[in-house]
């Protein structure tokens, strides 16, 4: 007999994924209601889907997992062929009612069923498709915690410096300025003193003036035009 397995879920979320989130992300994929949600984020184990082959298995956990659920498989001996089977006993119609009512399964008609299934392929086709890469949600962390690598510190090799001790000069101490000029002869006259005329040392000027007299008043220098 083929090993057969069972989907679980019990509300849980993985690491990092805020429960508000992922109800939604859940209600999107099974196309489920409130009721339904409410069922699945109860706390206790339900059916998502049962005695399925493995590849079927790992495209729920795939699926879920991308919707930040933290799904349950569990492996179960597949039930034996028709033929090894007993007969089994007519149930009342009371009994059929009864079974329903108390099947562990996510509760929905076989026509949602089978669009969430349709919607697991999707899911889980296109990744098959690209290999591990989906399409997540905006906001959603792209790498796991574990897959995520810290800051590496980068090494610098630097042969040609050195460090100084503390309070070092950067630069070398520039020369020292050139003493003050002597002033000690000098001194300022006071207010309104007449400062002495610096000696000349050119001859001065005399000139001839003998020959020169002054017009008398009135003197008509017309003729002097030319």
């Amino acid at each position: 007999m083929a090993t057969g397995y069972n989907v679980y879920f019990s509300g849980q979320v993985l690491a990092g994924e805020e429960p508000a989130e992922v109800r939604r992300r859940l209600g999107q994929l099974f196309k489920a209601d409130e009721a339904t949600l409410d069922k699945l984020f109860s706390g206790k184990a339900q059916l998502v889907k049962r005695n399925c082959d493995k590849a079927t298995a790992l495209k729920y956990k795939q699926a879920m997992e991308q919707a930040g659920a933290a799904p349950l498989i569990k492996a179960i001996a597949a039930e034996p062929a028709a033929a090894e089977q007993a007969p089994a006993a007519k149930l009342t119609a009371a009994q059929r009612i009864a079974m329903l009512a108390n099947a562990p399964d996510v509760g929905r008609p076989d026509a949602d069923r089978q669009t969430a299934e349709n919607r697991v392929q999707a899911a889980t086709t296109g990744d098959t498709q690209r290999g591990t890469f989906g399409i997540l949600p905006a906001g959603s962390d792209v790498l796991r915690p574990e897959e995520r690598q810290g800051p590496a510190s980068p090494a610098v090799t630097a042969p040609d410096l050195e460090v100084g001790a503390g309070g070092e000069r950067l630069s070398a101490v520039p020369p020292a300025a050139p003493p003050a000029p002597d002033t000690s002869h000098l001194s300022a006259a006071p207010v309104g003193a007449t400062l002495p005329t610096l000696p000349a040392t050119a001859e001065p000027v005399s000139p001839d003036t003998s020959a020169l007299h002054l017009a008398p008043e009135g003197t008509d220098f017309s003729d002097c035009a030319a």
